[in-house]
């Protein structure tokens, strides 16, 4: 017996050592330190069973072809070749037939977990060890979201037995919530506004909207929550918790950025083959407001890790479409701007402009003609800003410029020349003609950004209902 288990020992470290050299960057010095109890119980099973959510890409699901993918599943791979053990699939129509897989001991692990008490009786939970955090995706016309008792008497939803659930009820008792049974139910349900919001990731969000085709609604807000991603094990399979624990942890930094880079940050090319159109399409729009905490590992690898996380927030601050700033750098220059108001009383306008009639754009030729104009658009606003200015898409076919020191005659001339500019501009597929409408304002002492912004997107609106190709100052 005592043979087997070295034997045992002697595979698992093979295995994980292959996998080192194969395609992750692993420290040479990291070894999963089983104990001698640990190593029986591995050496004990033939394969371990994986229950998983299977419609929730980009983190995991299950394809037409029975198997089984996304973030998770690279996880998953890389430590069952690490254990030397094999993980089986055990098929599941929906999150919530997975759990029920689990209560029955079908599974012996849930590919992803959030702790909550309701699972506690079935299921214990390795240490978190990617966080993400929680969105929210309204209709394209509604003002930014900074915290959801703002909006406490809208309606939303979420995916029923997600944890997110539960999370969000108790930061916010008074907020009206229901249940879906998919992300694209609730998402369909914004577009079509049968609810005001859909809570979920963004990576979940962006995917689930290119997937199926949902295009009248915008990411409109991120809350404080954070979605914890753990791996929720059998709560009377103590040993293989420790061992999940324990492979957790020597995954390095590098390992989860190439994991999460394999999903996240894909070029997308137009001459792409469709069945791997999904994928391309995620692209860098998850990045908006993903937010990566790094595990601390041994001291040598602190440098790296901090280059890794620096990496990472530059990436967090770059619409995928465009390569422009997004709304989350937007955030940060906002609060630069009041912090320099409050001591140097300098003020500053914003510009808020949305192509005219774009629906009908996509509806005519197509969403990728619609990509393109978008760029183009975003091209032209950066040539002709001044450098202290900030540009970014606000969202879907909607851009924001923040002045500094700007007063709101000088705000509305550069309107006026962005727009005349625009409309003079051929667009390169079919000529296409196209317009923008804008909305300008300027902070007023004492008020916060979200009241400015409303007042901007006033302006925009009175213009759009005006008959569209106009500047209106508020």
């Amino acid at each position: 017996m005592l043979s087997r288990t070295i034997l045992r020992f002697t595979v698992i470290m093979m295995m994980a050592f292959i996998s080192l050299c194969s395609g992750f960057s692993q420290a040479s010095d990291q070894r999963l330190k089983l104990s001698e109890q640990e190593q029986a119980f591995l050496a004990s099973l033939d394969v371990i069973k994986v229950c998983t959510d299977p419609d929730w890409l980009p983190y995991e699901a299950i394809d037409q072809d029975g198997r089984y993918i996304g973030i998770m599943s690279d996880f998953h791979q890389y430590w069952s070749e690490l254990l030397g053990t094999p993980i089986q699939l055990q098929p599941s129509d929906d999150w919530q037939h997975a759990l029920t897989l689990m209560q029955n001991k079908q599974c012996d692990v849930l590919s992803s977990a959030q702790d909550t008490p309701s699972r506690r009786s079935y299921l214990a939970f390795t240490k978190p060890f990617i966080f993400y955090p929680f969105a929210v995706a309204t209709q394209p016309d509604n003002t930014f979201i900074i915290n959801l008792r703002q909006v406490t008497d809208k309606h939303f939803v979420m995916v029923e037995g997600y944890a997110g659930v539960d999370i969000v009820q108790n930061a916010y008792p008074d907020i009206s919530l229901a249940t879906v049974n998919s992300a694209a139910e609730g998402l369909k349900q914004v577009e079509t506004g049968h609810v005001f919001g859909y809570i979920d990731t963004v990576p979940s969000i962006n995917y689930q909207t290119l997937k199926h085709g949902i295009s009248h609604i915008k990411i409109n807000g991120i809350l404080e929550q954070r979605y914890a991603m753990s791996v929720g094990i059998r709560s009377d399979l103590p040993l293989l918790l420790s061992i999940y624990n324990k492979a957790i942890a020597v995954t390095t930094e590098e390992t989860r950025q190439q994991i999460l880079n394999n999903w996240l940050s894909l070029s997308f090319h137009q001459n792409v083959d469709l069945t791997w159109l999904w994928r391309m399409l995620i692209v860098i729009t998850v990045v908006v407001a993903l937010f990566f905490y790094r595990y601390l590992l041994v001291n040598q690898h602190n440098r790296e890790l901090q280059r890794v996380n620096k990496k990472l927030e530059q990436l967090s601050q770059r619409d995928h479409l465009t390569g422009m700033h997004n709304r989350y750098y937007l955030d940060q220059a906002f609060q630069q701007e009041l912090t320099r108001h409050k001591r140097y009383q300098h003020g500053f306008t914003i510009v808020m402009l949305d192509i005219d009639l774009f629906k009908q754009i996509n509806d005519s030729y197509g969403h990728v003609v619609g990509d393109d104009v978008i760029k183009q658009i975003a091209g032209l606003l950066r040539e002709h800003v001044r450098d202290q200015d900030v540009v970014a898409r606000w969202g879907g076919e909607e851009f924001l410029i923040l002045n500094p020191e700007t007063a709101l005659d000088g705000a509305h001339t550069l309107a006026e020349h962005l727009r005349r500019l625009i409309r003079r501009t051929s667009f390169t597929v079919d000529k296409i003609d196209v317009t923008v409408s804008f909305g300008v304002t300027d902070y007023r002492a004492g008020e916060d950004i979200e009241t400015m912004i409303q007042r901007a997107d006033s302006a925009l609106y009175q213009a759009k209902q005006s008959g569209r190709d106009k500047t209106v100052v508020f």
